[in-house]
């Protein structure tokens, strides 16, 4: 069955394939034409940098912004400034993208991973404050993942975070302009990072930021970014090359100066496959919290796998078929993944047998129930700004039209 075919008589609902990418516009290109034709291609002879980091800072209200060059480096320079390394625990969310724990490992630090929400997908409060007590004597940060756009429950995780005397990550990968009541992601913890990837709500191509109140924390940050330098070839800690360009900072302020209406849009979007898709008995829906402004990066679908006559990954390979844009975010729980499972890193076994984390680690037995739950039934709808309510409509179709033929 690893071929799937169009199923009755071969005749797509959809008709066509649907392709969607990111919306840039005539103002995007011209932003980036500009900078072409200035000459300042980096940060270190251009302006635009500058400018994206002021104008990201103002519109989440804080001090500072630092633009690096991806969300996974965001991640890493973040836990360097905090001082997390060798012998130091960091605890993260099973179910997300893997960059969020990877990023700990190039730390030479642990991840210990925490289960998730099966109704947001989010960190469960519950099991970060268990995993706390149980490791509080070498966990040093948590990072919090606001996944597919919807906040994570920001109230009880600082609080949990606060009583143990750990720093707070926020990834906000997923979730740019998104809102904990009324207060935008990213500026509860000690530092916010941002992705802004092709497919992400407001994009660069490639790029990333970090967001804090903390003016240290910023300077170290800039530093790192910077190999180290604390002013032009003064050398005064470890860093490496992390910038981002200014054709991408030219882009992400055109980018943000529409993010709110393009998050509405998803909003939208989202709106059409909730209305479409609450009619089958064989799907459980994404839903929003009503103090939270969820983004919709991306619209997570749990299936009813034991009603279904088809595993999860089949019903995927039959809605391509049908010519629906579907992913599955995520398969698998990180701790599964085979990096984790044979402890692969670095080389001469750093940080799984780092001398100065002093116990042996093995993922091999972990159980997040929760995570493990959602990764057998989730599927992936997307949301671009750029998919029309028709094409929404077709693809929730071709979900209802797959849903009926495959019941048990």
């Amino acid at each position: 069955m690893s071929e799937v075919p169009v199923i009755e008589g071969g005749k797509s609902i959809i008709g066509r394939r649907i392709e969607a990418w990111a919306p840039i516009d005539d103002d995007d290109i011209k932003a980036v034409v500009e900078v072409l034709k200035s000459g300042r291609l980096s940060q270190l002879v251009g302006t635009k940098v500058q400018e994206f980091e002021n104008f990201f800072a103002r519109y989440h209200g804080v001090k500072h912004c630092i633009a690096v060059s991806n969300g996974s480096v965001a991640l890493y320079i973040a836990l360097k400034a905090l001082g997390v390394g060798p012998g130091d625990e960091v605890l993260v969310p099973a179910f997300t993208f893997v960059s969020t724990a990877t990023c700990v490992v190039y730390a030479n630090a642990v991840p210990v991973f925490v289960d998730v929400s099966r109704e947001t997908f989010n960190m469960d409060p519950c099991d970060l404050e268990d995993k706390l007590r149980k490791h509080r004597d070498r966990a040093k940060a948590v990072i919090v993942v606001h996944l597919c756009g919807h906040p994570a429950e920001m109230d009880d995780i600082v609080k949990i975070c606060r009583e143990y005397g750990v720093y707070l990550i926020e990834d906000c990968a997923q979730a740019v302009g998104a809102e904990y009541r009324g207060r935008k992601v990213g500026t509860f913890g000690d530092l916010g990072c941002f992705s802004f990837y092709q497919t992400k709500n407001l994009t660069t191509g490639e790029g990333g930021a970090i967001i804090t109140n903390n003016d240290e924390l910023a300077k170290l940050c800039k530093m790192i970014r910077c190999h180290g330098e604390e002013t032009r070839y003064e050398h005064v800690m470890l860093g490496f090359n992390f910038r981002m360009t200014e054709l991408q900072a030219a882009l992400g302020i055109s980018q943000l100066r529409k993010l709110d209406r393009l998050n509405e849009r998803r909003r939208e979007i989202a709106k059409v496959y909730t209305e479409a898709l609450s009619k089958s008995d064989l799907l459980i829906l994404p839903s929003e919290k009503p103090y939270v402004k969820h983004v919709w990066h991306i619209y997570n679908v749990l299936l009813h796998v034991e009603k279904m006559r088809v595993s999860r990954d089949y019903f995927v390979k039959a809605l391509k078929a049908e010519g629906a844009i579907v992913s599955v975010c995520y398969p698998k729980p990180i701790y599964r993944q085979l990096l984790f499972q044979e402890l692969r890193g670095h080389g001469k076994g750093c940080p799984w047998s780092c001398p100065y984390y002093g116990k042996t680690i093995s993922y091999k037995d972990i159980k997040c129930p929760n995570t493990e739950w959602i990764c057998e039934r989730v599927f992936t709808l997307y949301t671009f700004p750029t998919l029309s309510n028709e094409d929404a409509e077709l693809m929730a179709k071709a979900v209802l039209k797959l849903l009926n033929y495959y019941r048990k």
